[in-house]
């Protein structure tokens, strides 16, 4: 197992309280998605990848993408959906 990267300074708030969890059976689906949430606004940080190699089986790709609000939510979902991902929300208070 990786040791984890840990980034000097201080975080106020890491994490954002919308997320998708957008899991594609073809990675190549899951890169294509990174790509245009980047070309819509979406920052790189809200983006965690698990790549197929951490997949059992080796293949597909699991997204866990931060939403800032309800339309960015909506919008992330459609993208998501149009690109054969199997979606999970996650709310946090």
């Amino acid at each position: 197992m990786e040791s984890p990267q840990i980034r000097p300074g201080l975080v106020t708030s890491s994490e954002t309280k919308l997320r998708v969890l957008a899991f594609f059976p073809n990675a190549a689906q899951g890169n294509l998605l990174i790509q245009i949430l980047t070309a819509i606004g979406v920052k790189n940080d809200r983006l965690g990848v698990t790549p197929p190699e951490r997949i059992e089986g080796g293949q597909g790709m699991l997204l866990s993408i931060g939403c800032v609000d309800e339309e960015e939510l909506g919008k992330v979902e459609r993208l998501c959906r149009s690109q054969g991902a199997e979606l999970h929300r996650q709310r946090r208070r």
